[in-house]
């Protein structure tokens, strides 16, 4: 997929100096629809990866089978 972004990332990186550079609103255009596609697939790489990055706290309120533990610290 890395590929895949790079290869629509830089042709939208040209057409985007080429559209500022001779004032094309067209272009412009389609440069930016080519990053807004390139940032979904970056999102959509990063979204494999949202767990390892997740704060390390957050399950530690549950048990192996699913249930819900009490934090309170009373028996």
């Amino acid at each position: 997929m890395r590929k895949i972004q790079l290869l629509i990332a830089l042709p939208s990186i040209l057409l985007l100096c080429v559209s500022l550079l001779f004032d094309l609103d067209y272009l412009l255009y389609l440069s930016l629809a080519g990053f807004l596609l390139a940032m979904v697939i970056k999102q959509l790489r990063m979204r494999n990866r949202m767990y390892e990055l997740g704060h390390p706290d957050r399950n530690l309120d549950r048990h192996e089978d699913g249930d819900e533990c009490d934090a309170s610290g009373d028996d």
